[in-house]
């Protein structure tokens, strides 16, 4: 067994935890590495294992799923950043949870992913993006609003005049959608949610599509925008460029110990304010 541990290089806490926690795993005969997060992102070097915990928040969990994804292999997030919509453990049940998962206990939390073509007016080619919350295509220029047409399927639904547009999954749906005022929605549904981001002038304040729906964006206007993946990776638009949208075949597990409806218990506490 060969587990990974990437880490929040940023935090002090989750420095101290992956330390701590990849000597607990050695001394007990399990073949251990650990990294900064972003070199799940970056370093293709990094070989497989067959479990990645996930040490910090939400941003590093999304950088763990990639790795993960690549090597098809489960995520087991622990909290210990500022936003733990993901999490599942947190230090002090660490150690118990993770022997569960290595005695073959808990269960399988499978999560639909999105992927992003990119058709510029250009002709100038982009390998399909893939994300696990949410792509957005959002001004560039911080006091000039874009104009998005925006397709499902193939019919047009409306033309926004904002600061950008959102399209996420359902566990996205707790992170930059939900702050646009998006709904929440089962993170274990397949549904997409269609959000714009400061809108101007609009009836249409977000939609939940159907797992099956093709969103289209074009570009409209002179003003740059560009298009995010989970907040990283980033693309610049110009006017005419066209991004289509759509569930992906490829999806993220994440190893779980509580039961589903945990969920729900946690939502109020991780929505507080203070």
């Amino acid at each position: 067994m060969r587990v990974g541990i990437l880490y929040n290089p940023f935090s002090e806490s989750c420095v101290r935890f992956s330390e701590a926690a990849a000597s607990w795993l050695r001394a007990r005969g399990l073949e251990v590495w650990r990294g900064a997060s972003h070199l799940g992102r970056e370093d293709s070097s990094i070989e497989c294992c067959d479990l990645v915990v996930a040490a910090g928040g939400d941003g590093t969990v999304l950088r763990a799923a990639r790795f993960a994804e690549r090597c098809g292999v489960p995520v087991l997030p622990v909290a210990l950043g500022h936003l733990n919509f993901m999490a599942e453990l947190v230090p002090d049940t660490f150690y118990d949870g993770i022997a569960t998962v290595l005695d073959g206990g808990g269960w399988r939390d499978e999560r639909a992913m999105i992927e992003a073509h990119i058709d510029h007016v250009d002709g100038h080619q982009v390998p399909t993006l893939l994300a696990l919350n949410e792509f957005v295509m959002a001004r560039r220029d911080i006091n000039r609003i874009i104009n998005v047409d925006v397709q499902v399927y193939d019919t047009h639904l409306n033309t926004y005049h904002a600061d950008g547009v959102i399209v996420s999954t359902a566990t996205g749906s707790t992170a930059y959608a939900l702050s646009a005022g998006g709904p929440i929605v089962d993170p274990r549904s397949s549904a997409l949610v269609l959000v714009p981001i400061a809108a101007h002038m609009t009836s249409i304040r977000s939609l939940v599509l159907h797992e099956d729906a093709t969103i289209t964006f074009t570009l409209r206007g002179r003003h740059s925008a560009a298009i995010y993946a989970d907040g990283d990776d980033l693309h610049p638009l110009q006017e005419g460029d066209t991004v289509t949208i759509r569930r992906s075949q490829r999806s993220c597990t994440f190893a779980r110990v509580y039961s589903p409806n945990t969920f729900y218990q946690r939502l109020t506490q991780r929505l507080r304010r203070d």
